[in-house]
């Protein structure tokens, strides 16, 4: 992540050699399938243009200016039944508003947002960030409760950057790879801000923290851990919300992983999340989709009660990836599915193949609640 790292300088060194930047483009094809409310497929095709920027700019040798935004454009027949699709892309959560919907005509939008704009002072013992960032509390891969500033929606798998807060955070490294971070989520309202503090320490061979603060109108508790059993990872984090208000309102998030790597090269990961305030509606999974980016709630990483993540990826060979990935939404029989296979046609060139799936028991009968697939090529510089 940009606004990382602290880099030793010359006195002579030249702006260019104090400017670095990379990024990438993107063509992804989507198709998605759907019934109406005459049990009829409606098939939708939609494109998605998208170009992202990273830049650094280092000051001197602890000082570290960022700034990371991606431009977007989508077109086609989906934009025909998504009306108000730019205005909703154009609402910025943060504290500054930094997204435009330039273009926003019925079957047309073209969009940027400006994700990261971060001052950073780093060294040995400190490191302090100022601006819109990422701050990522979470242990997990999939379901991160401990994650208090930016909801990651593993669906969403064309945004590997993650949403950004508007928000300062102060880091303090201790002995033995402990350390104190503060963090404060500055919002308009306050009901709506975000503060907390967490200490990080190592017993064991084994990462464990602990956080407390406030999490829009709650008080939130939590605790992780990150280790490993054997040569298989073992991950888990849990967080407490208590409303301010009410008190008979309380929330328990918890997500325990295993992943292992094998010797032939596959990897499998298995991660479960309870939820204790679970609902039985199995239409609010299909919240869980989406290529605009939007973000979970994250008192409801999932919907349900129970969840089961099960994922196995491997090379079929030196240029080709195979993964699939399925969430089970235990206690409402309803499954995701993203089926992935990537290929490198060249450096710095990539195809992508993935489709999306969700299926759920609707009058005793396995239906299939949407499906989609997408087609992206990915070249970066």
């Amino acid at each position: 992540m940009l606004c990382l790292g602290q880099v030793s300088l010359g006195q002579a060194q030249s702006l260019k050699e104090r400017f670095s930047y990379r990024g990438y483009f993107k063509d992804m094809r989507i198709v998605s399938f759907a019934n109406d409310s005459n049990n009829t497929t409606q098939t939708l095709q939609q494109n998605l243009l998208h170009h992202r920027l990273n830049t650094r700019l280092q000051l001197d040798t602890s000082w570290q200016l960022g700034l990371e935004l991606r431009n977007r454009a989508f077109y086609g027949e989906f934009m025909k039944y998504a009306p108000g699709y730019g205005d909703l892309l154009e609402q910025d959560p943060g504290l500054i508003d930094m997204s435009w919907s330039w273009i926003n005509t019925g079957n047309f939008v073209a969009h940027t947002a400006i994700d990261r704009l971060c001052l950073n002072y780093s060294t040995n013992k400190w490191d302090i960030r100022l601006g819109r960032q990422r701050i990522n509390w979470g242990q997990n891969i999939v379901w991160n409760p401990n994650d208090l500033f930016n909801v990651l929606n593993y669906a969403d798998f064309d945004y590997e950057e993650r949403p950004g807060s508007d928000a300062v955070k102060v880091q303090r490294y201790l002995k033995n790879n402990s350390s104190v971070q503060f963090a404060y989520k500055i919002t308009e309202d306050f009901d709506d801000a975000v503060f907390a503090g967490m200490y990080r320490f190592n017993k064991k061979n084994y990462d464990f923290q602990v956080l407390a603060g406030k999490y829009n109108q709650d008080v939130a508790l939590g605790f992780g851990w990150a280790g490993n059993i054997k040569n298989a990872g073992f991950k888990g984090e849990s967080t407490f919300f208590q409303p301010l208000e009410d008190s008979l309102s309380q929330v328990v998030l918890t997500s325990i992983s295993w992943d292992m790597s094998f010797s032939n090269g596959m990897y499998v990961l298995v991660s479960g999340l309870h939820n204790s305030n679970g609902t039985n509606d199995l239409n609010k999974l299909l919240t869980l989709s989406g290529s605009a980016g939007g973000q979970l709630d994250l008192k409801n990483l999932m919907p349900n009660k129970y969840s089961l993540f099960i994922q196995g990826s491997g090379a079929i060979n030196p240029l080709v990836n195979a993964s699939l990935a399925s969430i089970i939404a235990v206690d409402l029989g309803g499954v995701f599915a993203m089926p992935t296979i990537s290929i490198s046609l060249k450096q710095n060139l990539d195809l992508s193949l993935v489709g999306q799936s969700f299926l759920g028991v609707v009058d005793d009968k396995v239906s299939a609640l949407s499906n989609a697939v997408f087609v992206r090529f990915k070249w970066s510089y």
